[in-house]
């Protein structure tokens, strides 16, 4: 069973329905990264934009504990049909976050719980 941050039931102020951003905001086919805190916990999220779907997860690997990328917004491999670790090479999905390749295979990114709706980014 995957998972799932909903946004809503931290305390960063956000309810179900609100807008995170809009989806035109980040470029179809890249990233944007966020970082809310609640508490002493520090949560370092990615959306990822794939023509009108949008996808997010927590920025840690699985396997690393270390975040998947490198430089800002970029999570992809060089055939953009998935999201990498760079610290160790593991591949993942992006539609559903599981690792299919790598040490970590089997395993799955942390879901954040959006939607889109009316071309705005929400939380779930």
């Amino acid at each position: 069973m995957t998972d799932i941050l909903k946004l809503s039931e931290l305390d960063v102020g956000f309810a179900v329905g609100d807008v995170l951003c809009p989806l035109a905001n980040i470029m179809d086919g890249e990233a944007k990264e966020l970082t809310y805190r609640s508490g002493k916990n520090i949560y370092d999220i990615f959306i990822h934009r794939l023509g009108d779907n949008a996808f997010a997860y927590t920025n840690v690997c699985p396997h690393a504990g270390t975040p998947l990328n490198m430089d800002e917004g970029q999570f992809m491999e060089k055939t953009r049909r998935y999201l990498m670790c760079h610290t160790h090479g593991a591949l993942f999905q992006l539609e559903d976050g599981l690792c299919v390749a790598g040490p970590c295979n089997g395993a799955s990114l942390r879901v954040v719980e959006i939607s889109v709706n009316n071309g705005n980014i929400i939380v779930g």
